[in-house]
């Protein structure tokens, strides 16, 4: 509504202006003040007739509103009109006099306005435009003359309307088959308000009751909608529904995760399921061993929620236990959640060692101290030698007192005084700390070197001469079995010497070549990953390549990433010099177990992997980072070159480039190929194949690596990725990024991007594309643009890669071929020994310059009396006159040349040998081309990922 305010003074049939100040409320009120000689009304107000009679009288009190409507009645949303008028005498009006106000229930609509004209009757018309409820009250209109108030007859507003709801029925959630109230009020005007429910769309009373209305249901065994209708003379309302729910049991819990592990405690998370409309209270961990070692395995805790995180204590160090969850609201228990298996970590023995001994060897003036190692079960981790707390002291008090560390079950300590008493104490160690340390056990040393006693931790049982000749007796059989078994040894030895001179004569040969190989204790090795707490599946895939951490030194950093690192290092072999490897390591020092099993998952996938193009995995071991947390190591040969993508690069953007050319890039294409198709027949999806992913060895043979998203598929021909990731937009296939589905046909789309990047010599896919517009970009029908100098079969073998039907692009063994084919019908790169030329744009380069850039060295191996062909079919021919001679000036030698058409194209210097050669091939210093010439990498990173929602 918009407020509108006139303001009108008519003297002598003349309108004129007044100035007073208003507010506007909604309220349109045109205020006109007549002459006493006006004789007509005014705006289709109330007209007025005055006279030039004098008013009867004079005084203020005499002064009234003249009467108008009292009662106004209409429908809402209509405009309402009423007036107030007044006759004041010229006397009483001064020019600071107020005016005429309006006022609503006791507070002023508006502002005042001034009259000074000769004696005047005043007319306040007020209007209310499209009236609501919110209008409804009692108007008065009031004049202030000389301090005396005149206030008019009041007039009273009413609007009548549709009935308004104050309370509708609200959503309930109720337990079953128990009774509740659902109230509903609705206000007129006009009254009396009937109300009528429904529930589910049914009319449930027959006779209306009277607004406010309870509506009490007896119970319910389903969930049901209830609304009302309320009716008055005016018409009717109908409410909101109201939603009334079932209280049930809870579903239950979900993504039961281990958060932290100790050795006596291991910290759990999980995802409530759906509450059933009642808040879950309090949740319930069943706790087991994996293996029973008593009667009573299992155990319960409960702990109230949220928040949805528990830590549970008093377990076992180095144990496997099996844990669930279940949660339970005001209805009853859900039922628990799929076991999970989580380790803890190792623990401190919780028993010193036994039978502690110490005995004085008189001639080496030393003493030995014996003991035997604590039981396995209170060991509670892997034992990593002794602790020994001796203290020497005579009557005139302690001479010294120290702390040795010792592996084995036997010591030997040194006599530093005589005439004095030493103590001895000793403590298992593991990797989870120190245990307890044994009862002290003293000898004392007499002036004469000889022990006045022989100590033990262990009581004798009898008197001391049986003990000892029951000692005698053990160790005398000891002996002579350590004799016989010492005798047998040596005879088959004797034997094994002589059958085998009886081989002899030209035709004798090794018959059998054995070597032992190398292994672990079982337990141990077991121990190791079960302290990792990863999966026991993933425990025996790993089972045989778990390798001693004492064989492996670690050198530098090679390179870091966000989440791991890989270092250089050298492995020790039981025969022959160490082998340099590296070592993918995880970076951060507080990871989670999915981390962790993710991690290794990697090196599972390698650990079958036996193919020339494909990585292999060496080996498995675990240290302890700074928070002494178990860190997998993964261990894998050395590449000399590193990955493709960085040898690329180098190759474009060094300050000595080196051309690669187009017979070795499709030669790294066919051994990509040939590792895929490796791959994909053992139904293993890559699902991050890149240039950046594959490695090149000693002899420039591309092999693919980095399986941290690689997937087995079981059944079926696809993989649907099931969780939030980071992944490489730019190398993903359409279909993937449209339903995160993966197939084999996934991984050659893949593979297509990774020929462009090796192509374009380590481009970013996509330049100028941003990641979150990859998708349209492809819906769309884009692709990636043919590189220069590409060949036309080559960027045709990539477009087919990238056909928007995966079933329509060809397979890995099939790229293999074309590719194949393709590097046959090549012309053969050759050395360039024989080619002359002078640097004529930068100095001339060494001939050791290469050898610190990162590229092998393989020029020496092939035939210097033979050229190159150009890096691509297309070049155009240019006629080149040579004449080599001597110089008076310059002891050089030099090429000139006539271009005749347009620029051939650069040409190369090769890194993989070949035979044959082609007439008319040029060379030249690929550092030689202009700046603007050099084909640059793209603005955005190679790895540039971003997180796909997953179902």
């Amino acid at each position: 509504r918009v407020s509108e305010w006139r303001h009108l003074a008519k003297v002598d049939s003349e309108h004129v202006p007044l100035s007073p100040s208003w507010e506007g409320t909604g309220v349109r009120v045109s205020l006109l003040v007549h002459s006493r000689r006006s004789q007509r009304s005014l705006l289709g107000h109330w007209p007025y007739q005055s006279t030039r009679e004098e008013p009867p009288g004079s005084s203020v009190g005499q002064l009234r509103f003249n009467p108008t409507v009292r009662h106004v009645v209409m429908n809402e949303h209509r405009d309402v009109t009423f007036n107030c008028s007044i006759q004041v005498p010229q006397e009483l009006l001064r020019p600071d006099a107020p005016g005429i106000s309006l006022w609503k229930d006791g507070r002023e609509l508006h502002g005042r306005w001034e009259a000074t004209s000769p004696e005047v009757v005043s007319v306040l018309s007020g209007s209310i435009l499209g009236a609501q409820r919110s209008d409804n009250g009692s108007y008065v209109c009031k004049l202030n003359i000389s301090g005396v108030e005149v206030v008019s007859d009041p007039i009273l507003v009413q609007l009548e309307g549709l009935p308004h709801f104050i309370r509708q029925p609200e959503q309930l959630n109720v337990t079953r088959n128990s009774p509740f109230n659902l109230t509903c009020q609705a206000v007129g005007p006009p009254e009396p308000v009937e109300i009528y429910w429904f529930q589910n769309n049914i009319q449930v009373n027959q006779k209306p009751h009277i607004s406010p209305s309870v509506l009490t249901v007896p119970g319910l065994n389903n969930p049901a909608l209830f609304s009302c209708e309320a009716h008055n003379s005016k018409g009717l309302t109908a409410s909101s529904p109201g939603q009334v729910n079932i209280k049930g049991i809870p579903f239950a819990p979900i993504n039961v995760q281990v958060l932290n592990r100790t050795a006596h405690g291991i910290r759990i998370s999980w995802v409530p399921g759906f509450d059933a409309f009642s808040a879950l209270n309090s949740c319930s961990v069943q706790v087991k061993e994996v293996v029973p070692r008593g009667n009573v395995s299992l155990q319960d805790f409960h702990t109230s929620v949220p928040p949805h995180v528990y830590h549970i204590q008093q377990l076992e160090p180095m144990e496997e236990y099996n844990i669930r969850v279940s949660c339970g609201n005001e209805v009853g228990w859900s039922a628990f959640s799929p076991w999970i298996t989580a380790s803890t970590t190792e623990g401190a023995p919780t028993t010193p060692p036994l039978n502690i001994t110490v005995s004085f060897n008189e001639p080496s003036a030393l003493l030995e101290i014996h003991w035997v190692k604590p039981s396995l079960e209170r060991i509670h981790g892997e034992l990593q030698g002794y602790h020994i707390w001796y203290r020497w002291h005579n009557s005139e008090g302690m001479i010294v007192s120290d702390e040795v560390r010792l592996n084995g079950s036997m010591a030997v300590l040194p006599v530093v005084a005589t005439n004095a008493t030493c103590s001895i104490r000793v403590a298992a160690v593991t990797k989870g700390g120190v245990g307890p340390f044994s009862i002290p056990v003293a000898i004392f040393i007499p002036d004469s070197g000889k022990e006045v006693q022989a100590p033990s931790s262990t009581p004798a049982s009898g008197n001391t001469d049986s003990f000892v000749v029951a000692l005698g007796f053990i160790c005398g059989t000891i002996a002579i079995g350590v004799i016989l078994c010492l005798s047998i040894v040596i005879q088959k030895r004797c034997v094994e010497t002589k059958y085998g001179s009886a081989f002899s004569g030209n035709d004798s040969e090794l018959a059998v070549s054995y070597t032992a190989k190398k292994s672990y204790c079982q337990r141990a090795v077991q121990l190791t990953l079960g302290s990792l707490g990863v999966s026991r599946e993933l425990q025996q895939k790993l089972q045989d390549v778990v390798m001693d951490r004492n064989a492996l030194s670690l050198g530098k950093v090679l390179g870091e990433g966000e989440f791991g690192s890989v270092m250089e290092g050298w492995l020790s072999q039981r025969e022959g010099p160490p082998q340099k490897v590296a070592v993918k390591t995880m970076k951060l020092d507080n990871f989670s177990q999915r981390e962790i099993e993710e991690f290794l998952s990697e090196a599972a996938c390698m650990k079958d992997f036996d193919h020339p193009n494909v990585i292999k995995l060496l080996g498995v071991c675990i240290e302890l980072s700074s928070l002494q947390v178990p860190k997998p190591m993964v261990i894998l040969p050395f590449m000399k070159y590193g990955d493709l993508h960085s040898f690329l690069l180098r190759s474009r953007l060094e300050m000595a480039p080196q051309f690669v050319p187009l017979q070795t890039l499709v030669k790294f294409m066919v051994d990509i190929a040939l590792g895929m198709e490796y791959l994909s027949n053992r139904n293993f999806l890559h699902r991050d194949l890149a240039a950046r992913n594959c490695m090149l060895r000693d002899d420039m043979t591309v092999c693919v690596a980095d399986f941290g998203l690689s997937k087995k598929i079981y059944s079926g021909d696809y993989y649907r990725q099931g969780r939030i990731a980071k992944m490489p937009v730019k190398w993903i296939a359409l279909e993937s990024l449209a339903d995160r589905v993966y197939t084999t046909k996934s991984d050659v789309w893949a593979f297509g991007v990774t020929m462009w990047e090796i192509a374009t010599r380590g481009m970013t896919p996509y330049p100028g594309v941003q990641n979150h517009e990859i998708y349209e970009y492809l819906f769309h029908g884009q692709r990636l643009k043919k590189p220069e100098d590409c060949l036309d079969e080559l960027y045709e073998i990539m477009s087919e890669c990238w056909r928007a039907n995966p079933a329509t692009r060809p397979t890995f063994s099939q790229l293999k071929v074309q590719l194949e084919k393709l590097l046959e019908n090549l012309p053969c790169a050759k050395a360039r020994g024989d080619i002359i030329y002078i640097n004529t744009g930068l100095p001339e380069q060494s001939p050791d310059s290469t050898q610190d850039s990162g590229f092998p060295q393989v020029d020496s191996d092939l035939d210097t009396g033979e050229a190159s062909e150009p890096g691509s079919p297309s070049a155009k021919a240019a006629l080149v006159a040579v004449d080599v001679h001597p110089s008076e000036l310059w002891d050089t030698r030099y090429i000139m040349e006539e271009q005749l058409s347009d620029p051939v194209e650069e040409p190369y210097v090769p890194l993989l040998p070949c035979q044959g050669l082609e007439p008319g091939s040029r060379w030249s210093q690929a550092s030689t081309l202009p700046a603007s010439e050099r084909p640059l990498a793209g603005s955005c990173g190679e790895d540039s990922e971003v997180p796909l929602g997953m179902v």
